[in-house]
C-alpha cells in the first residue's frame, strides 16, 4: 500500500537534507510534487530524481518573503495539479552560528528581525496562499516545521526560538480556524537532524573547540536517549505520518521528534 497515492503535495523551501529525502520519500508513496527554493539548481536535481521514481514534479523557483512569488508557486501548482492536498513549509531564517543575546544585540533588535520575517510572515503568507484552495477542497492537510529550541532553551537564541514559538502558536490557531473545512494543521519539532545542516553546525563546534565532528557526534548522542543523531530520513517518515490518513484525527499538534534529546 502506498499512503499517498494520487496526491498533490508542494515542499517549500527544498534542500539537499530534510527537504530532498521527503520529496524522494513522498514520490515512493505515489505523491506529485510542488518543490521549491531560492535557487533553480539544486531543486531541477531533486526534480529529476523524483521523476525517475516515475511520478510529476514542478521545480519553482521562490522565496517565500516575496508574496508574489507565493502566489505564483500556487498559480503554477494548481494549474500543472489542478489541486494541493498537502503543504509543508520547510524554509526558514536560522541563527547558527551567529546567535547573539539580547544584551548584546542591536538596540533596535534589528539582528532579530529577520528570523521573525521569515519564520513566522513568510511561513504564513506561504501557508495563506495553499490555504485559500485547500478551503474551496473543503481538505487540506499542513505541516509547520518548527524546532527543538522552541522548547530546549539554547544561549542566545531568541530570535530563532522566538520566532518558532510564535508560529507554533499561530499554528495551534490556525488547526482551530480551518478545521471545518477539513484542513489539518500540525507542526514537527526536530531536535538534531544528522544531515548537511547538522554536519556544519559540527564541524563549527569541532573547529572551535578543538576536537573532531565524531567527538561533538558523540557528545550529542550522548545526551539522547536513544544514544544517536536521527537522520533526515527519519525525519521525513514522521512528516508522512502527518502527510497521510495516518493522522487524520490529528491536528493542532507538536509532535516533538529527537531521538529522546529532551521529553516534552
Amino acid at each position: 500500500m502506498k499512503w499517498l497515492t494520487q496526491q498533490v503535495v508542494l515542499l517549500s523551501g527544498v534542500g539537499e537534507g530534510l527537504g530532498r529525502d521527503t520529496a524522494l520519500l513522498f514520490a515512493d508513496q505515489g505523491a506529485d510534487l510542488i518543490i521549491t527554493a531560492r535557487r533553480a539548481e539544486h531543486i531541477e536535481r531533486i526534480a529529476e530524481e523524483v521523476r525517475a521514481k516515475g511520478r510529476r514534479c514542478l521545480p519553482v523557483v521562490c522565496d517565500i518573503a516575496v508574496l508574489e512569488d507565493c502566489e505564483k508557486t500556487v498559480s503554477q501548482a494548481i494549474k500543472e495539479f489542478g489541486r494541493i492536498d498537502t503543504l509543508i513549509n520547510i524554509a526558514y531564517r536560522g541563527d547558527w552560528p551567529q546567535r547573539t543575546s539580547l544584551l548584546d544585540s542591536q538596540p533596535d533588535l534589528s539582528n532579530y528581525r529577520e528570523c521573525f520575517e521569515v519564520n513566522v510572515f513568510a511561513t504564513l503568507q506561504m501557508t495563506r496562499a495553499v490555504a485559500q484552495h485547500m478551503v474551496e477542497q473543503r481538505s487540506g492537510r499542513i505541516v509547520m516545521i518548527n524546532t527543538m529550541t522552541a522548547e530546549k532553551v539554547l544561549p542566545g537564541s531568541e530570535a530563532y526560538a522566538g520566532s518558532k514559538i510564535a508560529l507554533q502558536r499561530m499554528t495551534r490557531a490556525i488547526a482551530m480556524e480551518l478545521g471545518e473545512y477539513g484542513i489539518r494543521v500540525n507542526s514537527m519539532h526536530p531536535g538534531f537532524m544528522w544531515g548537511p545542516q547538522v554536519r556544519k553546525v559540527m564541524e563549527t563546534r569541532a573547529e572551535q573547540n578543538g576536537t573532531s565532528v565524531e567527538h561533538e557526534l558523540r557528545q550529542v548522542s550522548s545526551q539522547a536517549a536513544l544514544r544517536y543523531i536521527p537522520s533526515t530520513e527519519e525525519y521525513a517518515r514522521t512528516l508522512l505520518f502527518f502527510a497521510s490518513s495516518l493522522s487524520d484525527a490529528v491536528t493542532g499538534q507538536s509532535l516533538h521528534v529527537n531521538g529522546g534529546l529532551y521529553m516534552h
